[in-house]
């Protein structure tokens, strides 16, 4: 499900960011774009359009970046991933797949298609 897919992964951690987009490709995703931070992806220059599906960390409550909103109406599959669980509520993405940090790369894998089913179900 992953073949030919464009990704868009916002993790400020480099080596984990760089391990997501390894198992990603290896799983077919035809590009990954890296982004550190909501504000670097927000300035990328890439249309959401572009994207098949984002991963991205759980926004805090008072986080009202416009990308948000931008992700939550563009229609595109979502993971979050978090290394606290207590994150999965309280976001505007709570009906989103969600990655438990550490993961094994399967479960990356799968909370992506699972994700990528549930948009293609939608649309």
């Amino acid at each position: 499900m992953l073949v030919g897919q464009r990704l868009l992964i916002v993790e400020d951690e480099f080596l984990i960011a760089l391990d997501m987009q390894r198992t990603l490709e290896a799983a077919g995703a035809k590009d990954t774009v890296l982004a550190r931070t909501l504000e670097e992806a927000a300035t990328l220059g890439e249309t959401l359009a572009d994207f098949d599906l984002v991963i991205l960390p759980p926004p805090s409550a008072g986080d009202h970046h416009g990308l948000l909103d931008r992700i939550a109406s563009a229609g595109l599959a979502i993971v979050v991933c978090s290394g606290f669980r207590g994150e999965r509520s309280g976001h505007p993405f709570g009906d989103a797949e969600f990655v438990d940090k550490p993961f094994a790369d399967d479960e990356l894998v799968a909370a992506c298609e699972r994700a990528l089913a549930r948009r293609n179900r939608v649309s």
